[in-house]
């Protein structure tokens, strides 16, 4: 381990050393869903601690729960300057900016910390390349939907993710399916519907769920849709990572993250805009600044947010994840002047509750079975 790596774990932060990785046996091919790093509700790095550690376990847990919480705020500050930024770029400008940014910082955390960027020898580099590719997916649909809808309806039906994890972890990870996900992901929909509306069950226009101070984001039918298929990459992205498990640094997560967006952006920017060639020379120094911005408050929330999930048990973690919800409506407010109507707060209350209750009862089972 490098002195930076040493440095880095002096301080708590989970720090994956390449020579251990070197003699763990790993199956390229299938990786062992039942396996601890599998388990949704364990901790994704290394085993539980013996019972002379529990004050070393709890602080753990704290720490990572802790970084689940800043990664939230990131997230919905991050939201915020997508936002401001869509009134003056294409939303792919945006990602692609984005991507860009957390690529380089990436790959300078990787040396900072002493990992390979490509990840560890022997490791099946197509598990890192899926996660990213389902990360960058739902990256570019959450942009869009920011772009085009109110920050609160925005975020609270992208994170719908949670409900549709449990069925995708029951189908890849071979976890159980419990009556009460099935329940919650039919009450998130529920929720989804009252969140954004749609005229053929309400009888009304989308721009009319919000009283919005210009000026305000187009009308698009299809925000809507891409924020749900963008929770449903986000729930793809989790289970990858539950099925890497702690074989893989999450700076590296993030790295795969930045190249994967980088590359998906670029192409779509080209088929769709017709133009690779990104007007740097166009932007004022504000612009250039709020930009890069977005990929830096990105960056450091995707390094939390991996960090915490590698800290943390899965239950307390989704809850942490659940404060971008109410982060988003109170930037909404407050930079926006997004006021929500009581179809939107009621939905929102119905998403929180149905993922806090999948999260704290996972918990609650992994707590008794300990």
């Amino acid at each position: 381990m490098s002195a930076h790596a040493a440095r880095a774990d002096h301080v708590g932060i989970p720090i994956f050393d390449p020579a251990a990785a070197a003699v763990m046996p790993i199956d390229d091919l299938a990786i062992n869903a039942a396996s601890a790093d599998d388990d949704e509700s364990a901790p994704l790095l290394g085993a539980a601690p013996s019972s002379h550690s529990i004050i070393a376990t709890a602080r753990r847990e704290l720490i990572g729960l802790s970084f689940m919480a800043l990664s939230a705020l990131l997230f919905s500050l991050m939201s915020v300057l997508v936002k401001i930024s869509g009134q003056r770029f294409p939303f792919l400008e945006i990602v692609l900016v984005r991507s860009i940014v957390q690529f380089s910082l990436g790959v300078g955390g990787c040396v900072y910390v002493g990992v390979k960027p490509w990840g560890p020898a022997g490791f099946n580099k197509l598990w890192l390349i899926a996660r990213g590719t389902a990360g960058a997916t739902g990256l570019g649909l959450y942009f869009y939907t920011i772009v085009n809808m109110p920050l609160g309806d925005g975020m609270t039906i992208f994170f719908t993710g949670p409900a549709f994890t449990s069925i995708l972890a029951r189908i890849t990870l071979g976890e159980p399916l419990t009556p009460l996900d099935i329940a919650a992901t039919l009450a998130c929909l529920c929720g989804v519907a009252l969140v954004s509306r749609p005229e053929f069950i309400f009888h009304d226009h989308a721009n009319a769920n919000h009283a919005i101070a210009p000026p305000a984001p187009p009308t698009n039918p299809l925000a809507a849709l891409a924020a749900l298929t963008g929770a449903i990459m986000s729930a793809i992205a989790y289970c990858l990572v539950r099925k890497i498990g702690s074989r893989a640094h999450y700076m590296v997560h993030v790295t795969y993250f930045g190249a994967m967006s980088t590359l998906i952006s670029g192409v779509a920017l080209f088929v769709f805009e017709g133009d690779l060639v990104v007007p740097f020379y166009d932007w004022t120094i504000a612009e250039c600044g709020v930009l890069l911005a977005v990929g830096v408050s990105a960056f450091i929330a995707q390094c939390f947010l991996n960090a915490g999930l590698q800290m943390s048990h899965a239950g307390p973690a989704t809850l942490m994840r659940n404060l971008d919800i109410v982060f988003a409506f109170v930037f909404g407010q407050l930079f926006f002047h997004e006021t929500p109507r009581v179809t939107s707060i009621v939905g929102a209350a119905i998403i929180l509750a149905s993922t806090a209750s999948v999260a704290l009862f996972k918990w609650w089972t992994h707590k008794r079975r300990a």
